[in-house]
């Protein structure tokens, strides 16, 4: 039977590039909610930072005496969100003891009193549950779902009209419910994972260095017949874009980074075919042209990354489909 509270075991996985300050800030929350249970660990991995980020963190741990509850490891490359957590899950198969669960928690993210276990209830309360996910809430006090249906080709198209109609017919975010939910998938800036459905399905797929990985991580999560659930009462402060520079979906400043459009590229061809993800693609641009012919006519502005028409078309469109 899948423990809850004192009796389960817990590892935590934080992949750091660059952001010490915000990890050593939300420590001692995270501390603080890993107490009373049977073992917990924190498992930082840095992800070769620049400068003495890496040895500010494993600095810090030791002057603070958090060892060896809070563990600093340092890798020798930045590989990304997936090749640093299966860093961690690699750490988590040297342990005395085996977790029950691992929660994948972005720099970014603060846990709020009590999610962690609210998380654990759901994943207990439904035995084929891989991944729980909670609520999460913007710096404002606001809070949102942070759970979605799969990518597909017609809700690229619609997200990308930003017509009100064609958005409720292909949804990516699901309805708001107060009770748990069985979903797609949750945003990785906070994930339960059961470590038996982990060490089914293996790591997380290193070919993505950032974005699309936990969307194809719980997509063969759920091809081998594990769940995924949002946790709507585990609730998670989330600075987004504080790790990774992103808001909304488009960079805070400058052009979308390259391994945006080879991370779409790769889920949409390793998940549906090099055809299917090709006509993704093109439906996505005639969504785009479709919202912005809209706007205009109602003298608004479509907003997107500087340079996004041109690059998608070029690294996206036209680029070469894994596979193909």
């Amino acid at each position: 039977m899948f423990p809850t509270s004192s009796d389960a075991r817990i590892v935590v996985s934080i992949v750091n590039y660059g952001t010490s300050e915000t990890v050593i800030a939300g420590l001692p929350a995270l501390q603080a909610e890993l107490e009373g249970f049977r073992d917990s660990v924190i498992l930082i991995v840095d992800n070769a930072s620049p400068g003495e980020d890496g040895a500010r963190l494993a600095a810090h741990v030791e002057r603070e005496r958090l060892g060896p509850r809070v563990r600093v490891i340092l890798s020798p490359r930045n590989g990304g969100f997936a090749a640093g957590n299966n860093v961690a899950f690699a750490a988590c198969r040297e342990l005395d003891w085996t977790p029950d669960a691992v929660l994948l928690l972005n720099p970014d993210a603060e846990v709020r009193p009590g999610a962690v276990r609210e998380m654990l209830a759901v994943m207990a309360a439904h035995p084929r549950a891989g991944v729980v996910g909670g609520r999460l809430e913007n710096p404002d006090g606001s809070t949102w779902v942070a759970a979605f249906r799969f990518p597909s080709a017609m809700s690229e198209f619609a997200l990308a009209t930003g017509v009100g109609a064609l958005i409720r017919r292909w949804p990516r975010l699901v309805s708001d419910s107060e009770t748990p939910k069985r979903v797609d998938w949750v945003s990785g800036a906070a994930m339960l994972v059961r470590w038996q459905a982990l060490e089914g399905v293996g790591g997380m797929d290193e070919a993505y260095f950032l974005y699309y990985e936990e969307i194809d991580f719980m997509r063969r999560m759920n091809g081998a017949g594990w769940e995924t659930w949002h946790a709507p009462a585990a609730l998670v402060l989330h600075d987004a874009g504080g790790a990774t520079g992103m808001l909304d979906g488009r960079p805070r400043a400058g052009r979308m980074p390259d391994y945006w459009f080879e991370s779409w590229r790769r889920y949409f061809a390793l998940n549906h075919g090099a055809g299917y993800a090709r006509l993704a693609a093109w439906l996505k641009l005639a969504g785009m042209g479709a919202g912005f012919a809209q706007r205009r006519l109602r003298g608004r502005s479509y907003d997107l990354a500087p340079g996004f028409w041109e690059d998608f078309l070029r690294k996206a469109a036209l680029a070469r489909m894994p596979g193909s």
